[in-house]
């Protein structure tokens, strides 16, 4: 990938990063209201595409007592359950993100659009997982494995009132 390439892309994720700090947001204020005690690590973000590796997180949120990591991803279109989601399977994460993870998460929870539905994917049903991979439409010119779950193992919830941001 080009330098120009690598530039650009670095600022699209930037931007994608600032997003997906409200999903996180939201859902540690779900669990919270919830009764789990809930920590969110600071984020830091490099300023060149080479220092990513300096700055990728060790989860997005975990649940204390246990400790139990939790990674929150936002989707870019609105489902409410398995009967609208436009898809066969179910993206859970990049491969090489589930594959250097420690500790490994022990949830996803993926928002809607709107954030008013959510669906979750244990981290030990990844034994039932599939590689593919795909092109990441945000960008210029990524193409990685992802893994995806089957449906069956995706559990889709409404998100409590008052923790969906307006619209």
């Amino acid at each position: 990938m080009d330098s120009a390439v690598d530039h650009r892309d670095h600022l699209k994720f930037l931007g994608h990063l600032d997003e997906s700090e409200k999903a996180v947001w939201l859902v540690a204020q779900m669990l919270s209201k919830r009764g789990h005690k809930v920590s969110v690590p600071v984020t830091t973000k490099a300023e060149t595409y080479g220092e990513w590796k300096d700055h990728a997180d060790d989860g997005d949120l975990f649940i204390e007592r246990p400790a139990l990591r939790v990674e929150v991803k936002r989707r870019g279109f609105d489902f409410t359950d398995a009967g609208d989601w436009p898809y066969p399977d179910f993206m859970v994460c990049a491969q090489h993100s589930w594959d250097r993870a420690s500790p490994k998460p022990y949830l996803y929870i993926i928002l809607s659009r709107s954030g008013t539905h959510a669906a979750s994917v244990f981290g030990s049903s990844s034994s039932s997982w599939n590689v593919e991979k795909r092109t990441d439409s945000r960008y210029e010119n990524v193409r990685q494995e992802y893994y995806f779950c089957p449906l069956d193992k995706v559990s889709f919830f409404k998100v409590p009132t008052g923790t969906a941001p307006a619209v």
